[in-house]
């Protein structure tokens, strides 16, 4: 008895070993290897090279801007900080960068503004007092590990697409990082000052201010120089010498990855059907076949 032609469904339970691989799938393959023009491919042009590039540093930016939290955090809690005057800066700047953003309805909108911001604080010193005593009873280690997991998931969550609105769910992983963090602090000024400026730093500022490489650049060197007097050159030298490599190097590993695999789920762009891989898969899973 003949077997059956072999289909690449995985759902089906079929008389061939798990890594059987059709000939006429090969022949394909090789044919339209061949035929693809892997010296023009779109993905070698210098556009290309550096839209990834900026991807790459979009994300960058993000982890960037969430270490912050943590250095507001060191800045109050390990070397007692007063935090009201890194408070009103960061009030005063965030109040003009919102007072000279134009809207189309400017009256309308900030009025708006001004309303969201009073409810914000007014819930924040609601909330201030319980926030402090919050998990007094837990274990530092425990709250350390739980903010490393939290904030893993909201860099894992942030959206880089200019587009589209940060979801809520980035922002609730943002505020339960902050939460856990928090209730380590001795004090309701110190827990409210951290909060609001955590909110304004990592919420506000990136929908307020246009991406520039200029304002990257400060925001490196005061993290950088902060890193430098928390923990040192050396690891100040190695931190930087990573970021380094994840923005220069990896880009060059992607678009590789995009000129040498990519190409045979795309295609030459063509058209659909001449894609490898689209062709060969099943566009809609049956089951129980």
């Amino acid at each position: 008895m003949e077997k059956k032609p072999w289909k690449r469904l995985l759902w089906l339970k079929q008389d061939y070993p798990d890594n059987y691989t059709d000939p006429n799938f090969i022949k394909k393959a090789e044919t339209f290897h061949k035929r693809l023009n892997f010296l023009n491919s779109p993905y070698k042009h210098e556009s290309n090279y550096f839209k990834v590039r900026y991807e790459f540093f979009q994300f960058y930016q993000s982890i960037l801007n969430v270490s912050s939290i943590f250095l507001i955090f060191a800045y109050i809690y390990y070397y007692k900080q007063d935090p009201l005057p890194l408070t009103i800066v960061v009030t005063v700047v965030v109040s003009c960068l919102l007072m000279s953003k134009k809207h189309d309805n400017p009256l309308f909108v900030r009025l708006l503004n001004l309303k969201s911001v009073i409810i914000i604080t007014f819930a924040m010193l609601t909330l201030t007092p319980v926030l402090k005593s919050l998990s007094k009873t837990t274990a530092s280690d425990s709250i350390w590990t739980l903010s490393f997991w939290l904030t893993l998931m909201y860099i894992s969550a942030l959206s880089n697409t200019k587009d589209k609105k940060s979801s809520n769910v980035s922002t609730n992983l943002l505020l339960a990082v902050v939460t856990a963090l928090a209730s380590r602090l001795s004090s309701t000024t110190e827990v409210f000052c951290f909060l609001y400026i955590c909110i304004q730093v990592n919420v506000l500022l990136p929908n307020l201010i246009v991406p520039s490489y200029l304002l990257a650049l400060i925001s490196n060197i005061i993290v950088y120089a902060v890193i430098t007097q928390i923990l040192g050159w050396h690891y100040t030298i190695l931190i930087l010498s990573t970021f380094l490599l994840y923005i220069i190097v990896l880009p060059h590993w992607f678009i590789y990855w995009q000129i040498n695999y990519r190409m045979l789920e795309d295609g030459d762009g063509r058209d659909e059907k001449d894609c490898l891989i689209t062709s060969w898969d099943a566009k809609r899973p049956v089951l129980n076949c």
